[in-house]
């Protein structure tokens, strides 16, 4: 296990649809599918918009909510389907402590890319046609690949302590330590109380 007091590890990501440059783009996106993986069951999941009830259980068991730049993006956004504060659930966004560590905000596959040697399979504007033309395997696929991408790095920066990122001419390969103890983490960020997830 990733860690050794808590199993209840959601990494997740959503895709949308929507005016994503809109200044109200939390108001206005909506959740097209969310995909999942659950470290108690070591399980890959998607949720279509349909379904979201059958995930909200494990939200309200999760310890600790991974994602890329899910507290700006994608947990405001889930957070408007459930009765229950999702920002009460610790939260580990590798954007956020990315950019803690180093200054900067990179995307997911330029990190993924230097730091794993692979790739996005795609982009959000792509998971947006597929949802509009009815290509809802396809979409389940993409964002299950979003989740691995996210797992893969969240792993290597908790085991390895440091990713790796490209300068910004894209030349140079960086390394900067991401220094961790994902226990104190979780028991330092968590904000659940008896009334948050009711």
């Amino acid at each position: 296990m990733i860690s050794n007091k808590f199993s209840n590890i959601l990494v997740f990501d959503i895709e949308t649809i929507g005016n994503i440059s809109s200044p109200n783009f939390i108001d206005e996106m909506q959740v097209t599918v969310v995909g999942v993986y659950n470290y108690a069951r070591d399980e890959y999941q998607n949720y279509f918009i349909e379904e979201l009830s059958e995930l909200e259980a494990d939200l309200k068991q999760a310890d600790l909510l991974v994602g890329f730049n899910n507290d700006h993006f994608d947990t405001p956004i889930l957070n408007k389907y459930y009765p229950f504060d999702l920002f009460s659930i610790a939260s580990f966004d590798i954007l956020r402590e990315f950019k803690a560590n180093t200054g900067k905000r990179l995307g997911l596959d330029a990190i993924a890319g230097m730091t794993l040697g692979f790739h996005k399979s795609g982009t959000g504007a792509n998971a947006m046609t597929l949802y509009q033309t009815g290509k809802l395997q396809e979409l389940a696929e993409y964002c299950l690949n979003d989740v691995k991408l996210t797992k893969e790095i969240f792993e290597y920066c908790i085991t390895k302590q440091y990713l790796i990122y490209p300068s910004k001419d894209g030349w140079l390969r960086l390394k900067v330590d991401m220094k961790y103890d994902l226990d104190n983490f979780i028991e330092q960020n968590s904000q659940k109380s008896q009334y948050s997830l009711l």
